[in-house]
Formats: structure tokens, C-alpha cells, sequence
């Protein structure tokens, strides 16, 4: 695996750094006008334990007139789900008319991308946060419809053969999930059995 390839996949399953008992993140710190949406997903921990989440995230102003109503399981203006949270589309953002250019500190590509990130990356309450067709990640706008989502990120399966094998396993586990649900709940029971948690099949 080449240095690029493992930094990629060390972020994207790298832990979130909010408190579990997060209900509202803004990373704006009031430096941009924001507007209030609202994220419904669920979370696994290294014990095995599934959890829904319900937080407000503080998003830049001017994003719900701008992205277009979805069906679950097109993604609209999320760009992607991780370990951590997710990530909005940066081209979302630059429609909504977000400008990063008061917020620069040295100018250089480095800091534009600091801040985009910091704009359009929220990092999310939960140990590893799961998107799969079974648990889909939901991301509605003030006016309460759905303009993101995410199905195809790691299933539950995904996030506990991830704490089983001490992250050594790196596996989504749609397909098998589609095609072989009676196997994948199957494993899933053995992954519990591992980690000392009770299976329950949700």
C-alpha cells in the first residue's frame, strides 16, 4: 500500500474528537453565518454496542437553498460518511456562496484547504460511525427534508470486524449483506461473541 493510500485510510477511520455526548457541532466559531441541520445515524463501539444518533450540525449559510431534495440513498450535498463523521461537497458549499477568503491566515493552497475542510467536515459523536443500507446516514435541512445521504460507507458488520481484528480489517461488507443476509448475521454474532457483547439483530 503506497504512503498516500494509508494516510487516506488512516483518516477516514481515524476517531472521532467529539465527546460522545455531543448534540449540536459547529465548527464556524462564529467566524460565518450558519444554519441549523440535522443528522440521524448510528454508531458502533468497541464493545459491539449500536447506537442512533440525533445531532444538529451548524452548516454554512445559504446550503438548503441550494441542494436539491433527495431520496435516501443518493447522496445530494454529502460527499461521504467516515469512522469520524461526514464530509459535505465542497462544490455544495461554493454554490451556497460560502467564501473562505476572510478566514485565510497565510493564503497559500494549504490554508484554503484547512478551511474548506473546517467548513464542510464534521466530526460526529460515536466510536465508528456505520452507512449501509441496513443503518443509512441521514442529513435533513431546517425545513426537515432529506438532502443527504449515505448508504455505502461500513456496514455494522464493517465497523465489528474492524474492533475484532484491532483494525487490521478494512471491509465495507455490502454485497454480503445483500446477498447472503443469514451468513452476514451469522458473522455478525461471531463478532459479538468476540467482543463479549450480546447480539441483537436491529
Amino acid at each position: 500500500m503506497s504512503d498516500n493510500l494509508t494516510a487516506r485510510r488512516g483518516d477516514s477511520l481515524r476517531e472521532s474528537k467529539v465527546p460522545l455526548t455531543t448534540t449540536v457541532v459547529d465548527n464556524s466559531a462564529g467566524a460565518y453565518p450558519t444554519e441549523g441541520w440535522e443528522v440521524t445515524y448510528f454508531s458502533t463501539s468497541h464493545r459491539g454496542a449500536l447506537s442512533a444518533h440525533r445531532v444538529t450540525v451548524r452548516v454554512p449559510a445559504g446550503l438548503a437553498a441550494v441542494s436539491p431534495r433527495v431520496r435516501i440513498g443518493q447522496p445530494g450535498c454529502v460527499y461521504g460518511v467516515r469512522r469520524w463523521g461526514f464530509a459535505l461537497r465542497p462544490s455544495a458549499l461554493e454554490a451556497a456562496g460560502f467564501d473562505p477568503t476572510p478566514l485565510l491566515t497565510t493564503g497559500d493552497d494549504a490554508d484554503a484547504l484547512r478551511v474548506m475542510l473546517q467548513a464542510s467536515a464534521f466530526d460526529l459523536p460515536g466510536e465508528f460511525i456505520i452507512a449501509s443500507p441496513e443503518h443509512p446516514f441521514r442529513l435533513t435541512a431546517p425545513d426537515s427534508t432529506l438532502r443527504g445521504s449515505s448508504m455505502l460507507w461500513r456496514t455494522y458488520l464493517g465497523a465489528l470486524s474492524f474492533f475484532v481484528s484491532d483494525g487490521q480489517v478494512d471491509a465495507a461488507f455490502i454485497r454480503f449483506w445483500v446477498e447472503a443476509d443469514q451468513s452476514y448475521h451469522q458473522a455478525v454474532n461471531f463478532c459479538l461473541e468476540a467482543l463479549n457483547a450480546p447480539y441483537s439483530r436491529e
